[in-house]
């Protein structure tokens, strides 16, 4: 600072002929002291990517339990009548989409019952299909209460059974 208190302009600084209150704006940046405020990048902020949800394992709800999940459930050929996995997992009263391939050469689909056996509603079920590589897929609500409930093939009743936890 001057001796009436005004600021000196370096020489190096006349050269480029800053106006003043650019002039102040450096000073002021140099000297560790803001105008009170801070900078913001020019143009539009960029949105938040969604996230994705994490790849589930079979028979796993993906993602965090939010309004929806997809299981992934399969039947094998060298084990053509069994589920893998027998046994599922969802949130009470989430939206979960079930994806059924049948990998084998028989005949197959899996219903869903609101209750612990095939003597309840059934609240969805695929198409029966045959393999191998046949996929379906069925969308349905959980039932809002936890607890275990009873899935099956409607073409190998007694053989392909399952549970699907509700949490």
């Amino acid at each position: 600072m001057g001796k009436n208190g005004a600021m000196k302009v370096p020489n190096s600084l006349r050269l480029f002929g800053l106006s003043g209150a650019a002039l102040l704006l450096l000073v002021s940046c140099a000297s560790g002291t803001t105008a009170g405020w801070t900078y913001a990048p020019l143009g539009p902020s960029p949105t938040p990517a969604a996230s994705e949800a994490p790849s589930a394992a079979p028979g796993s709800p993906s993602g965090s339990g939010g309004p929806g999940v997809t299981i992934t459930l399969t039947t094998e050929q060298d084990n053509p009548l069994a589920f893998v996995p027998a046994e599922l997992t969802m949130p009470a009263g989430a939206q979960v989409t079930v994806d059924y391939t049948n990998n084998s050469n028989l005949p197959h689909n899996i219903n869903f019952f609101d209750g612990p056996d095939q003597n309840s509603n059934s609240i969805a079920k695929t198409d029966i299909a045959t393999g191998p590589g046949a996929l379906e897929t069925v969308t349905f609500t959980a039932p809002s209460t936890p607890g275990d409930y009873f899935f099956w093939c409607d073409v190998h009743q007694s053989a392909m059974q399952g549970i699907y936890h509700v949490q």
